[in-house]
Parts: structure tokens; C-alpha cells; sequence
């Protein structure tokens, strides 16, 4: 069953070697599902209600809720 869950779609950051953890996306735009991506765009979830069963957010992604 398809959830309306709000996502941070914006342009795709290099952070391979930075410490802690840095922000993936920059410029982004919030979208509720479902949402369809550029070739460069990357999406993560925006808000801590529902966990990624996967970890790349691509094709069908699985959600299940935070505990």
C-alpha cells in the first residue's frame, strides 16, 4: 500500500572521505510520494517517522515504521 511520505529531492553531493555525516543532497525541494528522480538528482527520507528497508532509495522502497 503506497504511504504519502514526505522525501528531499534535490541535487546529487559527492561525500566519499568527509567526517561525520555530511549532507548528501544540496538545493533540494520537499516532494510527498510518489516521486519520480533525475539521472542526477538523490532523494532521502524527511522526516524520521518511517525507516528505508533498503539502502539506496531506488525503483520501490520499502518503509516500515520508527520505532
Amino acid at each position: 500500500e503506497p504511504l504519502p511520505v514526505n522525501m528531499r529531492v534535490g541535487q546529487a553531493v559527492e561525500t566519499v572521505g568527509q567526517a561525520g555525516q555530511p549532507k548528501t543532497i544540496t538545493g533540494f525541494q520537499t516532494h510527498t510520494t510518489p516521486v519520480l528522480l533525475g539521472a542526477t538528482d538523490r532523494a532521502e527520507l524527511g522526516t524520521d517517522e518511517y525507516i528505508a528497508l533498503t539502502n539506496v532509495l531506488e525503483g520501490v522502497v520499502l518503509l516500515r515504521r520508527n520505532p
